[in-house]
């Protein structure tokens, strides 16, 4: 199989690894901002290999299903009383405009009929080891934030929106059904939440009158939210022209299998230290997508360094391919290509410079 990947190959001895051991590999391994300083500025490699902001909008409120909506609250109980009211709603998105199922005599219906304004903010609630390590480094996930009009769907629509929720069910429970061997290995470690978004979409096509209210958000601005907390401005109007990644269906359940293997979690200290030369102790993946995946790693301090706040040390590194991958399938096979091949560039190194590996790759 031709290699689909290229790779900025770290030096060794002021020359670059492939140059002393005779590999002509073609990764690419591209670093990106700093969680610590976020002063780095991109390469036009790195532009290439990431997806335009409004994509990665469209990414995160396609893969996931469930959102907090903020409504201004309606009942006027004096000063100390809340101004606002939120909640964890299950939603789905159909072209560009958030579907909620709200449930009956929740605050959110009384607030919506006597003002229709509402927030809605999609990112990370599962899986729940990559939530527990962003609020071990005080950070929240990368997420996107809408603002907009919230109103009732009319009855006329209920038909059509439950067949567009029947058809997502369908196309999520025959992702995981059909997955080849290399998906099926990673969404094995995933557990039960291979299954949570069907699961979650089986009853909101079954819903009744006397459950939910189902209300239509019609966002009229959009923000991607970056790991340093960065907030970029998206043209909302854009969200319903740009294409769903094929990864998005088992995008959750494959996030959360890679980061519950060991053996695949050492694969990516494994990637900082062949691609980049960076030493780190821990890494998770936390997105991917046809064209690569973004990895935020625990870079260990330098001998020299005075370094004390191992939460300044927390890095996002991006991994592009050279092209894009047809579905999640395609993507492990080459995610397991990358393990293998980098595994053998690393005994290569060794061979060259016999203290690269205690150098780049922590005990």
């Amino acid at each position: 199989m031709s290699r689909v990947w290229r790779s900025l190959w770290p030096r060794v001895g002021g020359m670059r690894v492939e140059e002393k051991i005779g590999c002509g590999c073609r990764y690419v391994a591209v670093r990106r901002a700093s969680v610590e300083a976020g002063t780095e500025s991109r390469s036009p490699r790195e532009e290439e290999s990431s997806l335009p902001l409004v994509q990665r909008c469209k990414n995160l409120l396609a893969a996931n299903w469930r959102a907090q909506i903020t409504t201004i609250n309606a009942n006027d109980e004096g000063p100390d009383a809340p101004k606002v009211h939120g909640s964890l709603v299950n939603y789905i998105l159909v072209g560009g405009n958030p579907l909620l199922w709200i449930p009956k005599n929740d605050a959110h219906e009384l607030n919506l009929v006597l003002d229709e304004r509402g927030s809605l903010v999609v990112g990370h609630t599962d899986p729940p080891p990559l939530v527990r390590a962003w609020r071990e480094i005080g950070r929240v996930p990368p997420r996107v934030m809408l603002l907009g009009s919230v109103a009732p769907l009319q009855r006329h629509e209920l038909d059509y929106v439950k067949r567009r929720v029947a058809k997502v069910h369908f196309a999520v429970s025959d992702a995981v059904k059909e997955a080849g061997a290399a998906l099926q290995s990673v969404l094995h470690e995933s557990g039960t939440l291979v299954n949570s978004r069907a699961q979650a979409l089986e009853p909101m096509v079954k819903t009744t009158d006397a459950e939910y209210s189902i209300f239509s958000m019609a966002p009229k601005s959009c923000h991607f939210v970056d790991v340093l907390g960065g907030r970029h401005e998206v043209d909302a109007a854009d969200i319903a022209g740009a294409a769903v990644d094929p990864l998005c269906r088992v995008l959750l359940a494959l996030i959360d299998g890679i980061n519950k293997s060991e053996t695949r979690r050492f694969a990516l200290i494994v990637f900082c230290a062949v691609y980049l030369q960076v030493r780190v102790q821990d890494a998770y993946i936390f997105a991917a997508d046809r064209w690569g995946f973004n990895v935020l790693a625990n870079v260990m301090p330098k001998e020299d360094s005075d370094a004390v706040d191992s939460n300044k040390l927390w890095r996002e590194f991006r991994f592009g391919f050279a092209r894009e991958v047809k579905d999640a399938e395609g993507f492990c096979v080459l995610l397991a290509e990358m393990e293998k091949e980098s595994l053998d560039a690393l005994k290569k190194a060794q061979e060259v410079d016999p203290d690269f590996l205690k150098r780049n790759v922590p005990k």
